[in-house]
């Protein structure tokens, strides 16, 4: 039955088969350390039906926001109860598809148009034999039905909050859904915009489908909109019914709305009390009202209750869809948006060009062609060192942004089904690689010839190698760290976890002069690696004699220069392979990282 309204996605906007959704003894706690466990969600039921616009009210923390998630699938972990969709036990992946859900902070790409924002989610969304033509049509509708002509240009980031609103709906329309859910959908808006999204709601709830919205502390006009209400109260409900009813439910339990006064604002009042007989007497004649469902055999029962509680949870290709269109057209649409994004960003991408061309400009004024002068050695290894620094926490910190900026994007579109991990992964590693070529590649090639390093290019190359590896190095340390952390957490952690590997690169202190059981920490420092490498590829390898413009040089010498230091030997490959290493290391922990967000998102 699911499979057979779920295929009706996607042509055109129809009108919508005949829908009701139930349920019944729906729970769930989460856990806490003070109190052991703590209820949301207790014993709540109710129905939503086709072609009505239904409204979730309810005081703060009444359990609006969780109920919607649960109902949507978005929530699995320690709920139990029964939902049925059509009298039929509800399955999860097959509704999820059927189904979409439209969080109050729905984030999009701010750096794409509206039009190109919903080109990509019909790329992604549509089967892969749906044509141009019919893509364009779906596109020319959602554009006609949301009246979104005016901002069809115009960056995502510099549409107004009512159009935003509209945005999300279309994207979440593509497909046609039967089902909709939408969190507070007029949070942040005026009278006249939330009017105007409430308005489109309904027209699609009147064309045969099922929209449920949390809307918190509507207006009288708003409550005029809605066809059904269910109101919750410390996680159970009070009502859930046609709005024609629920003053006469509520009288009959001594609950008397006075003349002229809005009817949100008095079930609100209601629900706000913390405990009254007559409360509990709305609660049982919710439960009494809603007993068919009860109809079940017991033991069907108890198998839906196990189902929802242990196998979902543990499997999370059970509450995602299956992706529409295969893997190289999920890699070519994410790689595009990827890069025209990062074209955009005037802070990610074109300042940090900038910034790395400045900064070498800058460095080759400070150290004006001291890298072939003897008595200027120590001089030209704190620049070398300098370079390494630079690059490295150039390409750390900005990443860490772009990753938060990207997260919920991805969390989001993948538990919609849009695009595999693998898609994912391949196409954020391929679209940062120009931007992780370019910038070192301008800072070296501007400052290893301002600041005199041998004009060979195989010496150059070495050092162009080095920085690159750096670059990618900072750049997944960020993402990583971006990817699993606050904002605040990830720019704390980044530079602590890189100093400690700074003291041990070789530069501040010689590896020789360590105590012995420090050493060991040497070899985990991928500063180590990336600072030998460019001493040797600077003064090894046949380098000679330094011409001095002094009477002694104590340095003349590139070999004993080197095995002051320690870092004599042909071992340029060596370490280029360990950085390597570490950069593949990365990338397998990105991904693994990336995996633990999504399971963390549940």
């Amino acid at each position: 039955m699911i499979e057979n309204v779920a295929t009706n996605a996607g042509n055109g906007l129809a009108k919508q088969p005949s829908l009701e959704l139930q349920f019944n003894q729906l729970c769930y706690s989460i856990k806490s350390t003070q109190k052991g466990s703590n209820q949301i969600l207790n014993d709540t039921c109710g129905a939503f039906r086709s072609g009505r616009l239904t409204a979730i009210l309810g005081p703060s923390g009444a359990g609006k926001s969780t109920l919607l998630n649960v109902l949507a699938g978005f929530r699995v972990r320690d709920v139990s109860g029964h939902i049925l969709l059509n009298g039929q036990p509800r399955e999860l992946q097959s509704f999820r598809k059927m189904s979409s859900y439209i969080a109050q902070n729905f984030i999009t790409p701010s750096l794409l148009t509206v039009m190109e924002t919903l080109q990509v989610s019909v790329d992604l969304k549509l089967p892969s034999a749906t044509s141009k033509q019919q893509k364009q049509q779906i596109l020319d509708e959602i554009i006609e039905v949301l009246n979104l002509h005016n901002c069809r240009r115009t960056l995502v980031r510099d549409i107004s909050g009512g159009e935003h609103k509209r945005l999300s709906i279309g994207i979440e329309l593509i497909t046609n859904p039967p089902i909709m859910f939408f969190d507070e959908p007029t949070s942040g808006l005026d009278s006249v915009a939330s009017h105007q999204v409430l308005c489109y709601l309904q027209r699609l709830a009147h064309q045969g489908r099922i929209v449920v919205c949390v809307v918190h502390q509507p207006s009288s006009r708003l409550m005029q909109l809605f066809d059904d209400i269910l109101v919750m109260s410390h996680g159970e409900v009070l009502f859930s019914g046609p709005q024609s009813e629920m003053l006469d439910d509520f009288k009959a339990s001594g609950f008397i709305c006075p003349p002229y006064y809005n009817p949100g604002d008095f079930v609100l009042d209601v629900g706000s009390e913390s405990s009254n007989q007559r409360c509990e007497t709305l609660i049982s004649q919710n439960k009494a009202k809603h007993d068919s469902i009860q109809s079940f055999k017991a033991a069907a029962d108890e198998q839906t209750l196990i189902k929802m509680t242990a196998s979902t949870a543990a499997d999370l290709q059970l509450i995602r869809p299956k992706e529409q269109v295969d893997f190289w057209m999920q890699l070519r649409v994410l790689l595009m948006r990827h890069l025209r994004s990062m074209s955009r960003d005037l802070l990610a991408v074109q300042m940090r060009v900038i910034m790395h061309i400045v900064v070498a400009l800058l460095l080759g004024v400070v150290y004006w062609q001291i890298g072939n002068d003897a008595v200027k050695v120590i001089s030209n290894v704190s620049c070398l060192f300098f370079i390494v620094l630079f690059v490295f926490s150039g390409n750390a910190m900005p990443s860490i942004l772009l990753c938060l900026q990207d997260s919920p994007v991805f969390i989001r579109e993948y538990y919609n089904g849009c695009y595999s991990l693998r898609a994912y992964f391949i196409s954020k590693v391929l679209a940062d690689l120009p931007l992780q070529l370019i910038c070192p590649t301008f800072f070296i090639s501007i400052g290893y010839f301002m600041t005199g390093q041998p004009p060979e290019f195989q010496r150059f190359a070495m050092c162009w190698s080095l920085c690159v590896l750096t670059a990618f190095i900072g750049h997944f340390i960020g993402v990583i760290c971006g990817t699993m952390l606050s904002m605040q957490m990830a720019l704390f952690i980044v530079p602590a976890i890189t100093i400690p590997f700074l003291l041990f690169s070789g530069f501040f202190i010689r590896m020789s002069e360590l105590s012995w059981f420090m050493r060991p920490l040497c070899d985990v420092s991928y500063f180590r690696y990336i600072f030998e490498g460019l001493m040797r590829a600077i003064y090894a390898y046949d380098r000679g004699e330094l011409p001095c413009h002094e009477d002694f040089c104590y340095y003349k010498s590139s070999e004993k220069f080197l095995k002051d230091f320690g870092m004599q030997g042909d071992y340029f490959g060596w370490d280029v392979s360990v950085l390597a290493f570490i950069l593949l290391s990365l990338l397998i922990t990105f991904n693994i990282t990336l995996h633990v967000s999504i399971k963390r998102a549940l």
